[in-house]
């Protein structure tokens, strides 16, 4: 019987895609194998700990993707504030799509297996309260009130999202990122 040929970063990209649509308990092994084109038995091989594997490396694809998109960019000295914010929300609005996807922070979170993942989500949102501080300070500012204006960016995109799933309407996600930049001007 021949392997299957599967490109690794394919396989990362669909169990991102899965976990965020379905949660860790909707995403069964049957609906994992299906998405990533992989027979269970391979899946099992390239993740040894099964399914908990594979959520927390879909978690680490977002932990990359903040790193990339809010981190480094808000850390860029080279570009104003204005255009490091107006940066990492386009990113942000194109991540979800508009509105139109979910969130695997959120879907990782409900459910009686969440307790796996808290520790990766809570870094998860404390880089995205970090970066969108760094803007803040550098749009002047104080350190303390920058921090806590960050702190209310993580229920703002979450908020929006819930409310754009539950209702079909994206308008939810788009508004909530348009309150982003007022909220960090001086």
């Amino acid at each position: 019987m021949r392997t299957q040929k599967v490109d690794p970063e394919n396989v990362d990209l669909k169990l991102f895609e899965t976990f965020s649509e379905f949660g860790y308990e909707g995403s069964s092994m049957e609906l994992l194998a299906q998405a990533t084109g992989l027979k269970k038995a391979s899946l099992y091989h390239r993740f040894p700990k099964g399914k908990q594997e594979m959520a927390q490396r879909a978690l680490s694809i977002v932990e990359e993707w903040i790193q990339q998109n809010i981190v480094i960019v808000a850390a860029d000295k080279k570009l104003k504030p204005e255009t490091r914010l107006q940066k990492i929300i386009t990113a942000i609005d194109e991540l979800y799509n508009g509105g139109a996807n979910n969130c695997l922070l959120r879907t990782l979170t409900i459910g009686t297996d969440a307790y796996k993942f808290k520790e990766q989500v809570n870094n998860c949102f404390n880089l995205i309260a970090d970066g969108f501080a760094t803007i803040a300070i550098d749009m002047g500012i104080s350190p303390e009130k920058a921090k806590q204006l960050a702190k209310t960016i993580n229920p703002i995109i979450q908020g929006s999202l819930v409310l754009a799933g539950a209702t079909g309407d994206v308008s939810y996600f788009k508004d909530g990122l348009a309150k982003i930049p007022p909220l960090l001007a001086i």
